[in-house]
């Protein structure tokens, strides 16, 4: 196991939003594990799994049992121990705004006073962990950014899905952005050219000397260029991209051929041509 992540910290500080990001990362997540079985399984998972993140709070167990779990995995493995704090004030609207329960909150003790008790019984956990993210001021959207910045070793490399299709077969559901490229010349219509595809050199050299393909070329690595940089900036390590002709067989072909070609070296990028006959 490369990389392995506690994440803990006060209920209410944000630690849903770390765990949909450490996901979006790669990380296989398992959120309230009972402490008493880390031990136990850490070694069988580790075999397996590269990137773990485990929560750990007072949901997971007695504070002693924590603290004993949590000094093992430092013994044993590269660990990266991360606490999500805040202000008690900003913790009490949290909850008040979701409507959830505090996990200590008992009939007979208020907000307030759950708060307080679990500040009191994590200051063992506080003084074990390697950062301590304060997300007092912290939206979702900033807190992620904070959290990619820390986990920038672990982050995986960039993942960009290049995919040709033909709306006439339907159009994917499972892209994050379309580009059309109809209002090119078809090559279908062009003596020689109908059997063939994007890949063919006779494609590629009529739709390179095609007036605007170069420059549509141009505008589309433009978007992917900032979306993949905003994904990052997110700490998303995937982007899909389909490219979109009538018949999914020579332009839409031929421009995911030049996007492959470009981005290549730089990410690791898959390619599909979902209608080419």
């Amino acid at each position: 196991m490369k990389n392995l992540v506690v994440l803990t910290g006060l209920s209410g500080a944000g630690k849903s939003t770390a765990l949909g990001l450490l996901e979006d990362m790669g990380f296989y997540c398992i959120d309230n594990l009972p402490v008493k079985i880390i031990d136990q399984i850490l070694p069988i998972i580790s075999i397996n799994i590269e990137s773990l993140a485990l929560v750990i709070d007072s949901r997971s167990g007695d504070i002693d049992d924590i603290v004993s779990v949590i000094e093992n995995m430092k013994a044993k493995y590269p660990v990266k121990v991360i606490f999500l704090n805040a202000k008690d004030e900003v913790l009490i609207n949290r909850f008040a705004h979701t409507r959830r329960n505090h996990p200590l909150l008992k009939e007979e003790t208020s907000l307030e006073k759950a708060i307080l008790e679990e500040r009191k019984l994590f200051i063992k956990i506080l003084e074990l962990s390697d950062i301590v993210v304060d997300t007092s001021n912290l939206n979702p959207h900033q807190l992620r950014e904070r959290l990619v910045g820390i986990l920038t070793s672990v982050k995986k490399k960039f993942r960009l899905r290049i995919l040709s299709f033909g709306f006439k077969y339907g159009v994917p559901l499972d892209v994050d952005f379309i580009f059309d490229v109809r209002f090119f010349p078809n090559p279908f219509y062009v003596v020689g050219l109908r059997q063939k595809s994007g890949k063919d050199k006779e494609v590629k050299n009529f739709l390179y000397n095609t007036q605007g393909v170069k420059e549509f070329l141009d505008l589309i690595k433009k978007v992917v260029d900032f979306a993949i940089q905003r994904y990052e900036n997110e700490g998303r390590t995937e982007l899909s991209v389909g490219i979109g002709c009538t018949g999914g067989q020579h332009r839409s072909v031929f421009f995911a051929e030049e996007l492959f070609k470009f981005y290549n070296e730089n990410c690791k990028v898959i390619l599909e041509h979902r209608d080419v006959k």
